[in-house]
C-alpha cells in the first residue's frame, strides 16, 4: 500500500514537473551583398599564354578571369579550350600601364591553390580602335545592398517545473 503511494506520488510528480510546450519565436537572417564596379580597362596589350591544369572553360576559366580582373588592369580574358587537350591557350587583353605581363603569369600560377602551370607566352599590342590614346583612371565604386529577411519557426522549448506539493495534497484532502 505505501509501495503503490509512492509510485503514484512520483509519477504525478515526474509528469507535473515537465511540460512541452511549442513557442513560436522570429529569426531574422541579415544577407549583406556588396557590389563592386570597376572602371572600364582601356586594354592596350594582348597577353597569350599557355595554361595547364584547365579541366573545363567554365569553373577553372572563370576562376583565373575573376582573379586577373580583381586587378582592375585586365579587360578581358578568353581561352582556345578543348576537352581532354593538357595544355590550354589563354588570351588576356590588359593595360600595360597598369601591370606587367610576368605579374598576370604570377597570378595565374597562385589561383585555386597553385592548380595552374603556365607555359609559352607572347605579348603584342593592340591595333586599332581597341587601343586607347588617353590612359584611364582606377575609380572603384561600391554599391552596398543590404536585404533583410525574417522568417517564423515554430521552436519546441521544454520546460522543467517544480510541482505544488502542497496544491497536490489539497487536492487529495478535499
Amino acid at each position: 500500500m505505501k509501495h503503490s503511494i509512492f509510485l503514484g506520488l512520483a509519477a504525478v510528480l515526474v509528469l507535473g514537473s515537465c511540460s512541452s510546450t511549442p513557442e513560436k519565436k522570429i529569426i531574422s537572417v541579415e544577407k549583406k551583398v556588396v557590389i563592386k564596379k570597376l572602371a572600364p580597362v582601356h586594354a592596350d596589350r594582348k597577353l597569350a599564354i599557355e595554361v595547364s591544369g584547365m579541366s573545363c572553360e567554365h569553373a577553372c576559366g572563370g576562376s583565373i578571369r575573376m582573379a586577373l580582373k580583381e586587378t582592375g588592369a585586365v579587360d578581358r580574358v578568353s581561352y582556345d579550350f578543348e576537352d581532354g587537350r593538357k595544355t590550354n591557350t589563354a588570351y588576356i587583353t590588359f593595360d600595360k600601364s597598369k601591370i606587367s605581363a610576368d605579374k598576370i603569369v604570377s597570378i595565374i600560377e597562385t589561383v585555386n591553390e597553385k592548380q595552374f602551370t603556365t607555359g609559352k607566352s607572347s605579348s603584342t599590342d593592340i591595333e586599332g580602335e581597341m587601343k586607347s590614346s588617353s590612359p584611364s583612371t582606377t575609380k572603384t565604386t561600391t554599391v552596398t545592398e543590404t536585404k533583410t529577411t525574417s522568417i517564423d519557426v515554430e521552436v519546441p522549448e521544454t520546460n522543467w517545473e517544480m510541482p505544488n506539493i502542497f496544491r497536490f495534497f489539497s487536492h487529495l484532502l478535499d
